[in-house]
């Protein structure tokens, strides 16, 4: 569990978001391309990244394959009639939230805050209001419940079956979401021998809080397989695409070996720091299951080698050195280089 000085905290997503005080990958991220103003008010809370439908059916995906156990508390198939316009999602949620009692009044006055009354008595707009409660009564019934799961068709649902069937199709891929060893999913305790050895375990959504370059850094690995026997570790991190056969362009426009490298620095710690373990006699293997999520939800398997996932370490450490020079001396509106120098910037072209 979580060291408030460091380590692991493990089954806890929601801490790992939560905590502003460390740095991720996302975070350097936001740095390098946003600058330091951006990454300060992140930290600070006062702005949010970025929600796309992409990353939200990316969410959904890494939860249904990874955590599925919590999926059905987070997600719920909803097969009845849902609003299509933000206007009918707007009227939905005013309607429940009105402090007006009597009915035809509660209608009229959620109308009115989600469509235009332009031109329109409210005799017509409490009949189109009524038709339009009428058609979502389900959805509005499901509001008033505040159940707080999200919705998905059933066409979403037959999607993560799809890409659930297409995975363990695949030859690599299902040995990587199955280690072929006698490994157990394990939140909290490592398996261990009859003699008290450890010997492997296998960790998805995997929390560790860690330190590098002084900083206090923080990192939610999608899968990590630890073989003691033969110390050998496999890191595995799931990405959805809309362009899978460009997935060169997408390496490149998220850096993803910068936060395969991130990674491997942090499981590094954790084998040295947590599991007493010498992380240069470990054999290091990477690999990620790039996810189709436009046309046949096919799957493909990337590997990469250790030249290319250490390629981006000098950029880790730059960053995080700059990060570290920024909190220490609370300047945030410009680069480092603003402040030593003579106020000029130089771009990385």
């Amino acid at each position: 569990m979580l060291d408030s000085n460091g380590g692991i905290m493990n089954n806890s997503t929601e801490n790992y978001y939560l905590d502003n005080t460390r740095i991720s990958n996302s975070n350097i991220g936001w740095f390098l391309n946003k600058g330091p103003a951006f990454l300060h008010s992140m930290l600070n809370g006062e702005a949010s990244g970025e929600n796309t439908p992409q990353l939200a059916l990316g969410s959904m995906i890494h939860e249904y394959l990874l955590q599925p156990e919590e999926f059905h508390k987070h997600y719920l198939v909803w097969d009845k009639s849902r609003p299509s316009s933000a206007q009918q999602e707007k009227f939905c949620r005013a309607l429940i939230a009105t402090t007006e009692i009597e009915p035809n009044k509660v209608v009229l006055s959620a109308y009115k805050e989600a469509y235009s009354t332009t031109g329109r008595s409210d005799e017509k707009m409490l009949s189109e209001g009524l038709k339009i409660a009428s058609t979502l009564k389900d959805y509005i019934d499901f509001l008033k419940q505040k159940d707080g799961r999200i919705l998905i068709s059933p066409y979403q649902a037959s999607q993560l079956m799809k890409i659930s069937e297409n995975i363990w199709k695949h030859k690599k891929a299902k040995t990587l979401l199955q280690t072929p060893c006698e490994v157990r999913k394990a939140y909290g305790e490592a398996p261990f021998t009859e003699e008290g050895k450890l010997q492997s375990v296998l960790y998805h959504e995997f929390h560790i809080n860690w330190e590098f370059m002084n900083v206090n850094c923080k990192s939610l690995l999608d899968s990590l397989y630890l073989d003691f026997e033969n110390k050998k570790c496999i890191l595995m991190d799931l990405k959805t695409t809309a362009k899978i056969n460009k997935f060169e362009e997408s390496m490149k426009d998220y850096d993803y070996l910068r936060q395969l490298c991130f990674y491997t620095k942090a499981i590094e710690w954790y084998l040295e720091n947590e599991l007493n373990e010498e992380p240069g006699e470990w054999l290091f293997e990477w690999y990620i299951i790039a996810i189709d999520t436009i046309s046949d939800n096919s799957i493909h398997v990337f590997g990469f080698t250790e030249d290319q996932v250490y390629s981006r370490l000098d950029t880790i450490e730059q960053a995080l050195k700059d990060i570290k020079w920024h909190q220490d001396n609370n300047l945030w509106t410009y680069r480092r280089e603003y402040y030593e120098g003579d106020g000029t910037e130089q771009l990385n072209l």
